[in-house]
C-alpha cells in the first residue's frame, strides 16, 4: 500500500503527517505541535489490523476559531487604512484561523476507544483515501479467515 501524506495545520502548512495501511497494520506517524505550530516530537504509533473494528470520516465546525478567525479579520480591515501591509497579514491570518475552525476528521475505532486525526478540510480527498484504504485492509483481512469463501473460491478456480 503506498503511504499517504497530509498537512495537520492551515496556517502552518509545514507541520505534516502520514499514515501507511498495510496487511497487517495501520502505521501512524504525526507531529507534536505546542500551541499548533512549534514541532514538539512525534507521535508514531503501529495499530494492528486486528485491533481495529472500524474507521469513519466527519467533518466538524468548531466555532471558537470561526469567531476568532473573523475578529481578527475585521482588526485587519480596520487596520488596513493606517498600514496596508499589516491590515493585509493580519486580515490573512484572520482567514486562516477562520477557515482552520472547519476540520476533517478521520476516526480509527481501535480497541473501543477512537483515535482521532484532525486535519484541515482542504485534505479530506486524502483522508477518505485513507478510510477507503483502512476499509478495504478491514475486509482483506477477514476474508482471509472465512473457510467458506476460501472453499467457494477454490471450487470456481
Amino acid at each position: 500500500m503506498q503511504e499517504v501524506q497530509f498537512t495537520i495545520s492551515l496556517l502552518f502548512f509545514w507541520v505534516k503527517g502520514s499514515i501507511l495501511v498495510d496487511s497487517r497494520f495501520v502505521k501512524v506517524n504525526l507531529a507534536n505541535t505546542i500551541l499548533g505550530f512549534i514541532p514538539a516530537g512525534r507521535d508514531q504509533q503501529n495499530i494492528p489490523l486486528k485491533n481495529i473494528s472500524g474507521s469513519m470520516l466527519s467533518t466538524k465546525y468548531f466555532i471558537k476559531p470561526f469567531i476568532l478567525g473573523l475578529i481578527i479579520f475585521f482588526i485587519g480591515l480596520g487596520t488596513i487604512g493606517d498600514s496596508f501591509l499589516l491590515g493585509l497579514i493580519i486580515v490573512l491570518i484572520g482567514l486562516g484561523i477562520a477557515a482552520n475552525g472547519i476540520q476533517t476528521i478521520l476516526v480509527i475505532e481501535k480497541a473501543g476507544s477512537p483515535y482521532q486525526i484532525s486535519v484541515p478540510f482542504f485534505e479530506k480527498k486524502k483522508m477518505e483515501l485513507l478510510n477507503e484504504q483502512i476499509h478495504n485492509a478491514l475486509s482483506d483481512d477477514t476474508d482471509k479467515t472465512d473457510l467458506n469463501q476460501f472453499f467457494d473460491k477454490k471450487v470456481q478456480d
